[in-house]
């Protein structure tokens, strides 16, 4: 989610720094994973927001790919469906180390 989700969308669309699976400093803990998560939705969100209506309604572009026609509101619906989808794992995960069996 932090790499392929936000980082790679962060680099091609608002100037962030180029960002692979190769490339990244994967985080070691979990604090250091969810200041990560933060720090790429901080980006995108901003960088959204700067779009505005208009941009919203522009082609993705080169960034996207075979995608690149697509509206830029697409690939947001897109960026949020994978969020819910990926968080909603984490959150059954969480759940299920939580109550996991003593034994």
């Amino acid at each position: 989610m932090i790499v392929g989700v936000l980082a790679v969308r962060n680099a091609g669309h608002f100037g962030a720094p180029p960002a692979s699976y190769e490339s990244w400093t994967y985080a070691t803990t979990a604090d250091e994973a969810l200041t990560q998560l933060r720090e790429q939705l901080d980006v995108w969100r901003a960088g959204v927001r700067a779009w505005g209506d208009a941009g919203l309604a522009e082609p993705c572009g080169p960034a996207e790919g075979p995608y690149g026609e697509m509206s830029r509101a697409t690939l947001v619906l897109h960026i949020q469906r994978e969020l819910i989808h990926h968080l909603a794992e984490v959150a059954l995960l969480r759940d299920l180390y939580a109550h996991r069996s003593p034994a």
